[in-house]
């Protein structure tokens, strides 16, 4: 029997064959290319991403190394200032980052100042620029960033008046004193060559600077430094430091007292705050604090010319017509208030002069009184219509609710000087001023109390200004000081060497 032969299949199957291998391979390739795509952009995001972070990295770095340079030109002496080209290096997380700083200054006319001869130019400006640089991420370029600053530079001698409270021979408060800063900034610092002693309950919004040593007994506040050449010692756990206890030659004894920061010393740190690991360091080269000269102020031709360029062309000289030296003991007087009074007793003849004539005055005005009694007021108030400044070769004291006020409300500065001429024996000579018994000073007047002997306020007085005694400045009992600087003129300079440039910043920003 023969075998049956199959059908050949029709043509159309033929024409399918290898399809499925076909379809396999487009499969593949399209499931190859979005596993690319899904790759490329899972690298790109990562690359993206971390020079995002790269970048955000180096514009950190380099404002830091900015507001550092711009710190350290404030707190450094002219001769050491951060000058030219500076590098450094630094790691954040696993970025490694090197920064390239420049420092440049200027004079007054704008022209550039070599950094060999900052100690001998005044120095009016300053630009700091710094470029962080984090090094490539793989298949990327550096991450670059580059931030700059200009400041204007205010040159700050030894002998500015820029304290709250100078006195050249000691600082002594004995009860209830607060010395508020600016605004309610920290800045009303005290400054002595001699100790300061703070017996009892004083707040100071500010730094203490002790040529000799610093007593805190009871309770007294300090919201910033306390740095003495010669020890600290404190006695009290009322007793707190806000900020640093600094000793360049000595040590320091904390006892029960609370510290914010660091305390260090040459010699020993001691004081229960010490169980703290790095809290106090012993055996330290620390720098002592900044030496101040006591300012020269006097009346004579040259500060003359100087008051009156700056407005203070009107003097009045005593003793004069009416108002001769010693006690008032002329007819009676009319004040402000539009009432005639009798000052017998009551006031010296410069004393009635003001009562008589401060409110009405026309311009700044300067007092000058050669009379060998000081300038007294007694429960005699003064009212001023325009900027008045005292020199007044005895002294000033003023006593029994004394009130000083402004007539319109504006600010007004009074200035209570006794010229450092005035004396033989500068620093031992008395108190060349005192206010005492309930002296009050109304906010609108700021006063300047500057005098070459010892300078004492007591029993609950107010003050808007400064205290400058070459002698002893002594707080005796309820003091509410507001530190507030006065301009003067006619200071004379022990020296005329810039101790260190205050800033203003003008601008800063990040360049592309």
């Amino acid at each position: 029997m023969l075998a049956r032969r199959l059908p050949h299949p029709p043509a159309r199957w033929r024409d399918d064959d290898g399809i499925a291998i076909v379809a396999a391979v487009a499969v593949a390739m399209v499931v190859g290319m979005l596993a690319l795509t899904i790759v490329s952009v899972a690298v790109y995001e990562s690359r993206a991403t971390g020079r995002d972070r790269a970048r955000s990295v180096a514009v950190a770095a380099a404002e830091a190394r900015v507001d550092r340079l711009t710190a350290t030109i404030q707190s450094t002496a002219p001769g050491t200032l951060p000058c030219g080209t500076l590098t450094d290096a630094l790691t954040v997380a696993a970025d490694s980052v090197d920064r390239t700083a420049t420092v440049t200054y200027y004079d007054a006319t704008g022209a550039v100042v070599p950094c060999a001869a900052l100690a001998t130019t005044r120095l009016a400006q300053a630009s700091i620029t710094t470029t962080a640089d984090t090094g490539p991420i793989v298949g990327t370029q550096p991450a670059e960033r580059t931030v700059e600053t200009l400041v204007r530079l205010t040159p700050s001698f030894g002998n500015d008046l820029d304290k709250a409270i100078f006195g050249n021979a000691g600082v002594r408060l004995a009860n209830q004193a607060n010395i508020y800063g600016q605004d309610g900034q920290p800045d009303a610092d005290v400054y002595t060559n001699g100790d300061v002693t703070c017996s009892n309950n004083q707040h100071f919004y500010g730094s203490l600077y002790a040529q000799g040593q610093v007593r805190l007994e009871n309770t007294c506040t300090v919201e910033v430094d306390v740095h003495a050449r010669t020890g600290i010692t404190a006695t009290n756990p009322g007793v707190t430091i806000n900020g640093r206890a600094l000793v360049s030659n000595g040590s320091i004894s904390l006892g029960p007292a609370r510290l914010g920061q660091q305390a260090r010393a040459s010699g020993t740190v001691t004081g229960n705050v010490c169980s703290t690991a790095g809290k106090c360091v012993g055996g330290q080269t620390v720098p002592a604090p900044a030496s101040a000269t006591f300012p020269i102020i006097t009346w004579n031709a040259t500060a003359q010319s100087e008051w009156a360029a700056n407005g203070y062309a009107t003097v009045v000289t005593f003793p004069r017509t009416g108002f001769p030296c010693g006690w008032y003991n002329g007819p009676n007087l009319v004040g402000r208030d539009g009432q005639s009074k009798s000052l017998n007793g009551k006031a010296d003849g410069v004393g009635a002069w003001m009562y008589a004539n401060s409110w009405k005055l026309t311009g700044p005005t300067v007092l000058v009184s050669t009379c060998s009694d000081k300038v007294t007021l007694q429960g005699v108030d003064i009212a001023l219509n325009q900027n008045l400044a005292l020199f007044a070769k005895a002294g000033v004291t003023f006593s029994n609710q004394t009130n000083i006020v402004s007539t319109t409300g504006e600010q007004r500065n009074l200035y209570l000087i006794q010229p450092y001429d005035a004396v033989t024996n500068p620093g031992s000579c008395g108190d060349g001023i005192a206010l005492d018994n309930q002296v009050s000073v109304q906010n609108t007047v700021d006063v300047l109390m500057y005098s070459p002997c010892s300078i004492r306020k007591a029993n609950n007085t107010e003050h808007y200004g400064q205290i400058y005694a070459g002698g002893t400045a002594t707080i005796d009992n309820r003091l509410e000081m507001y530190y507030q600087p006065l301009p003067v003129w006619g200071v004379q300079s022990a020296t005329t060497a810039v101790e260190y440039y205050n800033l203003e910043i003008l601008y800063k920003r990040e360049n592309a």
